[in-house]
């Protein structure tokens, strides 16, 4: 990542984005078969991603982040939610490398991050490295398909009207397939939810099995 956001700046995002996780965690039960294993939640901020696939989960959650503020405000989140999964909390940049062994993670999630990466090819290829054979990753940004057209809408009218969306640019679908190609990522999709703005939304990729 460039350097580590700022936190107070960042409220306006996590605040209106609140309704959004627990349908977008869902959708990640449901499109991958989520249960058991290790989830990491990369570009974390204040865990609510992280936290809301605990609850439908068994899975051990890792909240990655490079700012410490963040990661304490994700702490304090989980320690008032009703979970018993096991976590994490680990201070890292994406693009410097992750602290993790090869073929670590089951399924990696990193929703609105990638836009603030210094390197995102190498962002991606530290993602692929950690993920475990068989697993899925995906990273990007967007607010998922189980979200009402009229929350999407309402979503998109106050980021806008925020001046959020000027602090970073959301990559195109050309360009994120660019991204994963230059990762040498073999397998991969691209995720449109916004085509008719010409905006990319995720990368989804799988790492076969030997």
């Amino acid at each position: 990542m460039l350097k580590p956001r700022d936190f107070n700046a960042d409220r306006f995002a996590y605040d209106a984005m609140l309704p959004v996780f627990p349908l977008l965690a869902q959708q990640c039960l449901d499109d991958y078969q989520l249960d058991q294993g290790i989830c990491l939640d990369i570009g974390s901020g204040s865990g609510h991603l992280g936290t809301e696939i605990a609850k439908i989960t068994n899975m051990t959650i890792y909240y990655i982040d490079i700012d410490p503020q963040a990661l304490a405000q994700a702490a304090r989140l989980v320690a008032g939610s009703n979970i018993d999964n096991e976590t994490h909390f680990i201070q890292a940049d994406i693009c410097q490398g992750l602290p993790l062994e090869d073929n670590f993670a089951d399924f990696i999630i990193s929703r609105g991050s990638m836009w603030f990466w210094k390197d995102q090819v190498q962002g991606t290829a530290e993602i692929y490295r950690v993920l475990k054979a068989g697993g899925t990753a995906l990273i990007g940004g967007g607010l998922g398909r189980y979200v009402p057209p009229t929350m999407r809408q309402r979503f998109t009218a106050l980021r806008r009207n925020s001046g959020h969306s000027e602090n970073y640019r959301r990559l195109s679908a050309k360009e994120l397939e660019a991204v994963a190609i230059k990762a040498g990522i073999p397998e991969f999709r691209i995720i449109e939810e916004e085509p008719k703005e010409k905006k990319g939304g995720w990368i989804e990729m799988h790492k076969p099995m030997v």
